[in-house]
């Protein structure tokens, strides 16, 4: 009875072997895309201070064809990543009906590590998610904001740019 057992359970994993030798890596572009923007407030306290504030978490889809997502501590030191990291964030407020872009230091220059370990040159794909707090001091109010995010790679290829559903926030 076990022998057959034995031969059974070979002959499963030599097929699901064989299926998965079969299988074609995804034709990712090497320029990165990302997509499927979500963003959730969730109520936190500042470690700090103890001073209420709402810990936002964005989200978005990324493919890239080589792989080449994300950067190191030494990386994001050069000079190579001008004018913003390797992940960019851009936050708009709703006033009078419209929205307008609103400067806030703290984004200026975001980065991610990186994604894979190995520089091998094949096909990632995954979720990025991205936190940001905003206090709830006396003088912020509830604002509706929207949020525009774009990617870019080792290459510096930059992605398309996707922007999240509304959601208030203290500002």
């Amino acid at each position: 009875m076990s022998t057959r057992f034995i031969r059974k359970g070979l002959f499963f994993f030599g097929i699901a072997g064989l299926l998965v030798g079969c299988l074609e890596p995804p034709d990712f572009s090497d320029t990165p895309e990302i997509s499927s923007p979500s963003v959730n407030s969730f109520p936190a306290f500042d470690d700090f201070s103890q001073v209420p504030k709402d810990s936002v978490v964005i989200s978005v889809r990324f493919q890239d064809g080589d792989g080449d997502l994300g950067a190191s501590t030494e990386e994001r030191d050069t000079a190579k990543y001008i004018g913003w990291g390797n992940y960019e964030l851009k936050t708009y407020r709703l006033v009078n009906g419209r929205f307008e872009y609103v400067p806030l230091p703290v984004l200026d220059r975001l980065f991610f590590p990186r994604l894979k370990p190995d520089d091998k040159g094949s096909p990632l794909e995954g979720t990025l998610d991205f936190s940001q707090s905003f206090l709830r001091s006396r003088n912020a109010r509830m604002t509706p904001v929207k949020f525009t995010i774009r990617i870019r790679d080792r290459k510096l290829n930059v992605s398309n740019v996707v922007e999240t559903d509304t959601i208030s926030v203290p500002l």
